[in-house]
């Protein structure tokens, strides 16, 4: 399938936006400061056609029914709008424009502040001209403001994210900005970003509080039986602007684990007893190796179990990995399976050690079978 963008529909996307955002600006040019958002959303559905009818959840639909064509379509078509005020941050208001691309959406986000008893774009954020579909904001778009996260005299910072459309694949990759106006609101500042895999579904939320926000999806597995494990990426904001991780970083000791092992070294020194941080880099370098385009070899990797130790709130979790090779001569061969214990802090985890060989002191029963995330 071809996943190329048609030259032809990428200058009409860029125009389209073009045009989505000057209306935009002219409706809320004639909003007063007390703008109803979804008046404000009614005059602009009206205006564009926009909000088509879709097919409710399980739906048949016939060749025949036609009224489901626009939200169907494919470039372009299905244009929606939303209205939003942000309760956290007054004097805000929030347009998003979507339409439909091939295999999924495209995002774009309008902020305006109120200054002066007037409404003012101060960000517009959307994805560069697209040249194939995976450029484009979508599968999710989500927007979260951080009211306590001031930058300059703007006192606005707004956290998205969103998915990578794609026509194949349920794993792709997301992206999350943290942004603050610019003197061009066209192009807003990126005070920080991450670009991590995912898999495609409808389980993402993104929530702030204060100077914190919290993304949540669900990530592809190292156990292929096991599908897909759920990761929580929160995030704080410190007094210099700096931007860290912190826990949790997943729901259960098992995630922890898979998310510890596939995340920078710069991240997963944070969660570790500082002790052992030699030993454990160690570990964590050598653990997955990344596969390069001409190696005859790869690493796979099974859950085993989780089981409670005698030392309180410690956890043994075991992965098992096997080398394997490319092609019809594949011969496994195993590798030494890891051991990796885990100390339950009051919001997450911590890891305290990897050793290749089972505690005897960790017999408890097994927490979570395999296929159990």
């Amino acid at each position: 399938m071809d996943t190329n963008v048609p030259a032809e529909a990428r200058d009409l996307i860029t125009q389209l936006k073009d045009a989505l955002s000057c209306t935009a600006d002219a409706a809320l040019a004639g909003a007063g400061p007390s703008a109803d958002p979804v008046e404000l959303q009614n005059r602009l559905a009206d205006a564009l056609h926009a909000n088509p009818p879709e097919p409710g959840e399980n739906t048949v639909q016939s060749m025949d029914d036609h009224r489901f064509d626009e939200a169907n379509g494919s470039y372009g078509h299905n244009l929606r709008v939303q209205v939003t005020r942000p309760s956290s941050v007054a004097g805000l208001i929030e347009v998003e424009f979507s339409f439909n691309i091939e295999c999924g959406e495209d995002h774009m986000l309008l902020v305006y502040a109120l200054r002066s008893g007037v409404w003012r774009r101060q960000m517009r954020w959307q994805a560069p001209p697209l040249k194939k579909v995976s450029d484009a904001f979508g599968d999710f778009f989500l927007v979260a403001n951080m009211p306590a996260a001031r930058v300059g005299d703007s006192g606005l910072r707004v956290a998205v994210a969103h998915g990578t459309p794609w026509c194949t694949s349920r794993f792709s990759y997301f992206s999350m900005n943290d942004l603050s106006p610019a003197s061009d609101p066209n192009s807003p500042k990126v005070l920080w970003n991450i670009e991590r895999d995912y898999s495609r579904g409808d389980d993402v939320s993104l929530r702030s509080s204060g100077n914190s926000f919290e993304l949540r999806l669900n990530a592809p597995t190292m156990d292929i039986e096991s599908y897909e494990r759920e990761v929580i990426y929160r995030y704080r904001i410190d007094e210099h602007q700096g931007v860290h991780r912190i826990q949790p970083i997943a729901s259960n000791a098992r995630g922890f684990v898979e998310e510890w092992l596939s995340v920078p070294w710069s991240e997963a020194r944070e969660f570790l007893a500082q002790e052992a941080a030699p030993a454990l880099q160690q570990v964590h370098d050598q653990f997955d190796p990344t596969v390069k385009d001409h190696d005859t070899e790869f690493v796979s990797h099974s859950y085993g179990p989780v089981r409670a130790c005698n030392a309180p709130k410690i956890f043994q979790v075991q992965i098992s990995s096997t080398l394997e090779r490319f092609g019809p001569q594949n011969e496994p061969r195993p590798l030494p399976t890891r051991y990796f214990h885990v100390r339950e802090t009051g919001n997450g985890y911590v890891m305290v050690s990897a050793p290749t060989e089972p505690d005897s002191t960790c017999t408890g029963p097994n927490l979570m079978p395999a296929n159990d995330n």
